[in-house]
């Protein structure tokens, strides 16, 4: 725990800042000030991480195109661990990526995740509270940058009606300290986990398609049967979780979803050729190999010319009278 109290005072550190930021406009005290608050946290640290998501993605599917590489490697020297080693991470060298560069953004981010869920998550009244005015009945948390006047007033702050500090699980005891409505905390955080879920869905099947249509290996079974699964266990987990920690958890969501989908997008599109223009398809200048040429067509001879009638010169008129019939006219005249 020790390791991550600087995440932890960093996070408590921006929501407050950026709580102030927003007071002047809704009022400190405001469910408007603190939700925009947690959506706002939870879109700076995204920002902050896109860098190591777009390496994500480049990593994984780099690793896919080389599946096929890959197996026949291992089908190659299956039974030379050390030689099929030495070819795995000459192949990874020249392609220039490594399992461990697809993993390595994931590890960077828990912290950060974990840090946004920690502070977020102790937004509500200590066990034993009986009176929410009560100095006692709220903590200063992270080295007090997150004061117990600032908790409380986060926890008692309502969004559509609801307590920041309350839960789908909350107790009767709970709602009638923080002043709200058992049908309200229900049907809205019922909203958000149902939300959640399908997002967490629709993000990874969203992968899945992508993958799919850019010819990349496909997710091995197990993986499949998790996308089916872990939004049943976020669902599961919601019922326990705050209102503040179900805003952030459906922001980073919503925010993971429309990333992925621009990221991959702009990774699928293809290249316009050099100078903005895009490339025509190459006309071949002859036939395909091993064909026939193709000989044009040759026009038709032309006509032969006429031939005179009765005696008539080639291009004379056929018309006219012979020389024979002007020579008998003479004799009877």
């Amino acid at each position: 725990m020790t390791l991550l109290n600087p995440f932890y005072n960093a996070v408590a550190w921006l929501i407050v800042q950026i709580h102030h930021g927003l007071s002047p406009i809704f009022g400190a005290s405001s469910g408007a000030a603190w939700a925009l608050a947690i959506v706002l946290l939870t879109m700076l640290m995204r920002l902050a991480l896109f860098p190591l998501f777009v390496k994500q993605i480049k990593s994984q599917r780099a690793m896919s195109a080389l599946q096929p590489q890959m197996k026949e490697l291992q089908a190659k020297y299956k039974n030379d661990k050390e030689r099929l080693n030495q070819e795995m991470m000459a192949l990874w060298k020249e392609a220039g990526t490594n399992p461990f560069a697809g993993c390595l953004p994931i590890v960077v981010q828990i912290p950060v995740f974990f840090a946004l869920f920690k502070v977020l998550n102790s937004l509500h009244p200590n066990k034993g509270c009986t009176n929410v005015h009560a100095v006692d009945c709220f903590s200063s948390h992270f080295d007090g940058i997150l004061t117990a006047h600032l908790t409380q007033q986060a926890s008692l702050a309502k969004v559509f009606g609801v307590p920041i500090g309350a839960s789908f699980s909350s107790s009767t005891h709970t709602l009638d300290l923080l002043h709200a409505s058992a049908t309200s905390v229900k049907v809205l955080s019922a909203v958000l986990i149902v939300i959640m879920a399908a997002t967490t869905f629709i993000t990874q099947r969203q992968l899945m398609a992508r993958n799919k249509a850019s010819g990349a290996a496909a997710m091995p079974g197990n993986q499949q049967t998790l996308l089916y699964v872990l939004p049943l266990i976020f669902a599961v987990f919601g019922l326990k979780f705050p209102l503040g920690v179900l805003l952030y958890w459906l922001t980073t969501n919503v925010w993971s979803m429309a990333q992925q989908h621009v990221v991959i997008g702009r990774m699928d599109r293809p290249k316009p050729a050099p100078g903005g223009a895009t490339a025509a398809p190459a006309v071949p200048s002859g036939p395909a190999p091993g064909a026939k040429p193709v000989r044009p067509a040759t026009p038709p001879p032309p006509p032969p010319p006429s031939t005179p009638t009765n005696g008539a010169k080639p291009g004379g008129n056929a018309k006219k009278t012979p020389a024979r019939s002007k020579r008998n006219r003479r004799g009877r005249r």
